[in-house]
């Protein structure tokens, strides 16, 4: 795997470049060190000189992919060190055992290994009943750089939602996220959880068929956390019968539609969008009249 050197990284060594750009532990840089895989023009790199911007690295990493299975899937941005993929409502992010193979990571797994690519990592999940982007890195390196930006915030992340009720004007919703004591699998708002705070952005209201099409924008990225904030206000999503929801579609009317970043290893700024698919227009058309 090739990295180029930056202008911005100008004079950086790699020491720096792995723990304070990259946030490579002390481990992995020590490892990376004393295997002497770090090359350049072809020779073992000193850790600690003094780079210059065009300069080439090749890394020899030893990722582990996991099970590849064969099945469609829709790319929506790739390069040598990350993809987003628009994934299906009912597929999971990622195998929880290594029985399970027919998750999002699997697919992507078989598409890397056409190309001799990479190993499928993702970056974030989305819910098995939610669909829309989700971003992979390719390698180790790219992991723990994104890891590293979703933690500060650095990436954001916008959904479409379809709520419950007529919603009448915009609203932050700023409250802690836990585990409901008495349903597993289930969150809940809780003065004792992680906080949380999501941004809902109304879009169109149906007050015949008393629904309300939201944008929600996250600061945070808990789990279920738009599921959990909406039904705390009276307004859970249309489909989401965990949380409250109406069973008036055959799916949750929840999607991944937009993504932010700064790309690691180039800084561009990107912006990544998706419509939602077929399947969340015949369910919308079957119930308001937009």
């Amino acid at each position: 795997m090739e990295i180029q050197i930056l202008p911005t990284w100008d004079g950086l060594t790699l020491s720096q470049i792995l723990k304070d750009l990259f946030h490579i532990g002390k481990k992995a840089r020590h490892e990376m060190r004393m295997a002497r895989e770090v090359l350049r023009d072809g020779q073992p790199i000193d850790f600690e000189k003094p780079l210059s911007s065009g300069d080439i690295l090749t890394f020899s990493l030893h990722d582990n992919p996991i099970t590849a299975t064969k099945a469609p899937l829709d790319v929506r941005f790739e390069d040598q060190h990350l993809l987003i993929v628009n994934k299906p409502v009912g597929v999971k992010t990622h195998p929880n055992a290594p029985t399970e193979t027919n998750t999002l990571a699997n697919f992507v797994q078989f598409h890397l290994n056409q190309s001799k690519s990479g190993t499928a990592m993702p970056v974030h999940r989305l819910d098995q009943t939610t669909s829309g982007l989700i971003l992979f890195a390719k390698h180790s390196l790219s992991l723990a750089a994104l890891s590293d930006k979703l933690m500060k915030r650095q990436i954001k992340r916008e959904y479409l939602a379809i709520l419950d009720g007529v919603l009448e004007g915009d609203r932050t919703i700023n409250q802690p996220i836990g585990n409901d004591r008495h349903h597993s699998g289930r969150k809940r708002v809780s003065p004792n959880g992680q906080s949380a705070e999501t941004h809902i952005h109304v879009l169109e209201k149906d007050k015949v068929a008393s629904v309300t099409l939201v944008r929600c924008k996250l600061t945070t990225g808990r789990t279920h956390q738009i599921r959990v904030h909406t039904s705390s206000i009276g307004h859970p999503i249309i489909g989401d019968t965990l949380y409250g929801g109406q069973e008036r579609t055959k799916r949750v009317m929840l999607h991944a539609e937009r993504l932010y970043l700064s790309h690691p290893f180039t800084e561009k700024n990107m912006t990544i969008e998706v419509a939602p698919g077929a399947d969340w227009q015949s369910n919308k058309e079957s119930f308001t009249s937009w």
